[in-house]
């Protein structure tokens, strides 16, 4: 089973694939984590690194692929996936996450891959509303495409049916 999600910043797609790849026992992998190199500081790769880290986890018989990219290097996680699922939630609901999050970072309740500041919150908004603007087109596009891989997730409890069709489908 190959499974792609996508959605905006805070929408949840960590918190899905941590509980797909629990339930169906298949990795997970954050596209952030192919486009940064996280060691002591914060590299980013070059196309031709990102490119051959996606097609090593792509070749695999089974992943999951979680993360807002839908550039050129990552486009075949689309196309060798056989569900991608839209987290599409309403803006208010990815804020309050979003701020949820934030909360639970400073409290150090967990853990944050960048500085816990209100900045960072802003920029997340920011990252939100590039989504809506730019992101979202580019998948209205891509859905057209082979729209039975698609899965929308349109409210948060829409998500426990998504698990449930998901476990009840075997590992090809």
């Amino acid at each position: 089973m190959k499974i792609r999600i996508i959605g905006s910043v805070g929408s949840g797609k960590t918190t899905l694939a941590k509980k797909l790849s629990e339930m169906k026992g298949i990795s997970y992998f954050e596209t952030d984590r192919i486009v940064w190199k996280r060691e002591q500081i914060e590299v980013r790769r070059t196309d031709s690194e990102k490119n051959e880290l996606l097609k090593q986890i792509i070749n695999q018989p089974n992943w999951i692929i979680e993360g807002v990219h839908i550039e050129p290097w990552a486009m075949d996680s689309f196309t060798k996936a056989d569900i991608i699922i839209f987290l599409d939630l309403p803006k208010r609901q990815i804020r309050y996450q979003l701020i949820k999050r934030q909360i639970k970072q400073l409290l150090r309740i967990e853990s944050a891959h960048y500085p816990i500041r209100l900045k960072m919150l802003k920029q997340m908004f920011y990252w939100d509303n590039l989504f809506d603007s730019k992101t979202k087109p580019t998948i209205q596009n891509k859905r057209m495409e082979e729209p039975q891989k698609w899965l929308t997730i349109k409210k948060k409890s829409e998500i426990k049916k998504i698990l449930q069709t998901i476990s009840n489908r075997d590992i090809v």
